[in-house]
């Protein structure tokens, strides 16, 4: 019931509906970058190993958040 109820909120409230569509849009774009800095093996996590899986994805994670954060830097210095 719950969630009929935000099926029908999101398909009748044009705000909550645009607000929805720009988080996917991050998250997407997010994953798209995160997906471009993966590097070796093509992003494929060759390890059976699920503690050296988890620090590979945790890795690119905070790989892609410094140069996101770099980039920022970069950018303010720039307009500055």
């Amino acid at each position: 019931m719950i969630r009929t109820s935000q099926l029908l909120c999101y398909l009748t409230d044009r705000q909550m509906c645009w607000r929805v569509t720009a988080a996917t849009n991050k998250v997407e774009a997010y994953n798209g970058y995160s997906e471009w800095v993966r590097f070796g093996n093509c992003g494929v996590i060759t390890d059976n190993d699920p503690v050296e899986q988890e620090k590979e994805v945790k890795f690119n994670a905070l790989l892609t958040s410094y140069l996101i954060f770099h980039n920022t830097l970069d950018i303010a210095q720039a307009v500055r």
